[in-house]
């Protein structure tokens, strides 16, 4: 690679955040070069659906009544404020912009929808040619079209390219060092870096040095390939200040989630949870709030928690269907539960879709849906005390009778135990990976820890994701991946404003 690269802008990362930036910094008129160190664009962001949006053309039209001024004061509220109001402004009030943006590239979506009943309706999911149906891997749509965008433009993408470091020069940002196909190590030359290589996800390590947690036992999270934390790590180098990062916390069942999607959604229906002490600890009622869930589990002794159903509550099931229905999944019965039940626990496989290919060969190995024909058996098989899980079942038989004076779930969620066999699922907390670690402005810009940008450094996507405070607003579905697009949009524009500024010149 003996080559000289030199671009206006160069984007470290060609995930969601980073394609969009290269476009929106060469529809500018920038050069632009994105080192992407996998060998295709929009990374993990290709498995998911869509983008959050406020009062675009779909709402409108489908009468949604919720306006930017209500996600803003969602968003704060649940954050007590403890995030920057004008990133939170500016990326809501750009939101259904973005839409239009995306459908000018050839992208075309369904419609607005909800993620779970108590959600709003936000979620902009893409259109799959050929098909009026929600599909996984849908958003893959609108990476392509981006792709094929930035390549109009004369974006130069260098793909299985690793950036090693930021290089900076009397507080200015100069160039970018990194390693090729080849090998070589290479400098390249540019007024601007723009990072977006999106978090830690797959590095155990930084997940138990920053989060306290140990993947693969109390964390059981996608590791989506590649996403190390070097971005933090490169940032960090150059002087950028530092935040807090989380988790985007939800739960799973390893092994089970997106893999058996029958079984997987029979236990994730309202129905009753207890810990390893037999106890319930929640209202069930908010299962489809899988972040709120996930935080409740992760406060459980050793982060695990278990529902459990019977014959008779599976019947009830068989009759009238599930309480809750995902999109994404689309279960409504349990028509298939016998035949996967069986398959599952003679350690057979199902058919690997979606997200399912983003969690570890290593979680298989687990046993984490479990079936017995007594009380004292199943709580042989999952460790759960048997005779707090005894006065529990009693408890909450009578609860349904009357009502939940323990959580206040509602009653036609309260479905009693009656008879036959017992199956219970684990659950652990999950998530889609880190959020947040880099100081930035509401421009995208990188600061230092005295809150003082860092000319012509940008950050975007998840490693400046600092926007929901401790727990991802599920409220507002779809909020990741469009701030990832949102993000890369405003750090795009702000690059070019900066090389045309008289900061610059």
């Amino acid at each position: 690679m003996s080559k000289n690269y030199e671009a206006d802008v160069i984007v470290i990362g060609g995930g969601a955040s980073g394609i969009t930036a290269a476009v929106a910094s060469a529809e500018k008129d920038a050069s632009v070069i994105v080192l992407e160190k996998g060998s295709t664009t929009g990374g993990a962001a290709n498995m998911g659906m869509g983008i959050f949006a406020v009062e675009s053309k779909y709402q409108k039209a489908q009468l949604v009544d919720f306006s930017k001024e209500d996600a803003f004061n969602l968003l704060m509220n649940y954050t007590h404020w403890r995030v920057d109001a004008r990133l939170v402004r500016k990326y809501i009030e750009q939101s259904s912009n973005t839409i239009e943006w995306m459908e000018s590239l050839g992208v075309e979506f369904l419609g607005a929808y909800k993620y779970f009943e108590k959600s709003t309706q936000t979620w902009h999911i893409v259109k799959t040619k050929g098909s009026n149906a929600p599909a996984e891997r849908s958003a893959s749509n609108m990476f392509r079209a981006l792709t094929e965008r930035s390549e109009e433009l004369g974006v130069e993408i260098l793909y299985n390219t690793k950036a090693t470091q930021i290089l900076m020069e009397n507080g200015y940002v100069t160039g970018v060092e990194f390693v090729g196909e080849d090998g070589e190590k290479v400098i390249a030359e540019c007024n601007a870096v723009i990072v977006a290589t999106g978090g830690f996800g797959d590095n155990p390590k930084m997940i138990q040095d920053i989060l306290g947690y140990e993947w693969g036992k109390d964390l059981h999270s996608f590791r989506i390939p590649g996403v190390q934390g070097e971005g933090l790590r490169m940032l960090w180098e150059a002087g950028a200040g530092k935040t807090v990062p989380t988790m985007e916390l939800t739960f799973t069942t390893p092994g089970v989630t997106d893999v058996f999607k029958t079984l997987s959604e029979t236990m994730r229906q309202p129905n009753l949870m207890v810990n390893l002490d037999g106890k319930r600890f929640y209202n069930e009622e908010l299962m489809s709030n899988t972040v709120y869930t996930g935080n409740a589990i992760s406060l459980q002794r050793e982060r695990m928690a278990f529902t459990i159903i019977d014959d008779s509550i599976l019947n009830t099931y068989r009759k009238t269907g599930l309480d809750y229905v995902t999109i994404h999944h689309n279960i409504k019965t349990v028509d298939k539960w016998d035949k996967e039940l069986q398959t599952y626990l003679s350690g057979g496989q199902s058919e690997k879709t979606g997200l399912s290919e983003l969690h570890n060969e290593e979680q298989k190995h687990q046993v984490n849906i479990y079936e017995a024909d007594t009380l004292e058996e199943l709580c042989e098989k999952t460790g759960i005390c048997l005779e707090n899980l005894k006065q529990t079942l009693e408890e909450y038989n009578e609860s349904c009778t009357t009502s939940d004076e323990m959580f206040f779930k509602k009653h036609k969620y309260m479905k009693p135990f009656k008879s036959g066999k017992f199956y219970a699922a684990r659950h652990y907390p999950a998530g889609y990976g880190s959020l947040g670690g880099v100081k930035t402005n509401d421009n995208m810009e990188v600061l230092n820890d005295a809150g003082i940008k860092i000319s012509g450094l940008y950050a975007c996507g998840t490693d400046a994701c600092n926007i929901y405070g401790d727990s991802y607003c599920f409220f507002l579905p779809g909020n990741t991946m469009s701030f990832a697009v949102n993000s890369g949009r405003i750090a795009g524009y702000s690059a070019v404003e900066y090389m045309d500024s008289d900061e610059f010149n």
